[in-house]
């Protein structure tokens, strides 16, 4: 009985000899087979651009104390507390998360002198009148 030829020079089982292209027929007993070992996945976190840090919140802004101090201590440094305060926002949505950390931190300064001046122009109006008689 011949069978279908193969590539020329591997047996398939027809009439041409074997010539040692092919891997030789294995000796002895079978090998049992092997159960295929799990292995943990490797996930790997995307690329992104240099600054980014992922899941990360955006910083303090700042925006509802720079109000109050604005509105209740020292007007002028409380603008500009305002001011640094929106910019935090704006540049953590842009990617900027240095931006946005050092405009987290001026509208933090400036929240705070604000609030100082204003005590201490408080402190000074109390003094003053408490000292003057209360005319």
């Amino acid at each position: 009985m011949a069978y279908p030829q193969g590539p020329p020079g591997e047996d398939w089982g027809g009439d041409t000899p074997w010539t040692g292209q092919s891997q030789p027929p294995p000796t002895g007993p079978p090998q049992p087979p092997q159960q295929p070992q799990y292995q943990q996945p490797q996930y790997q976190s995307p690329q992104y651009g240099p600054g980014y840090q992922q899941y990360a919140r955006p910083p303090q802004n700042y925006l509802i104390p720079a109000i109050l101090v604005t509105l209740f201590c020292f007007l002028p440094t409380g603008i500009a507390a305002i001011v640094f305060a929106t910019q935090v926002n704006a540049k953590a949505g842009a990617g900027d998360w240095a931006g946005a950390e050092a405009a987290s931190n001026k509208a933090k300064l400036w929240t705070f002198i604000s609030l100082g001046v204003g005590l201490f122009a408080g402190l000074l109006i109390l003094l003053t009148n408490a000292a003057g008689g209360g005319y």
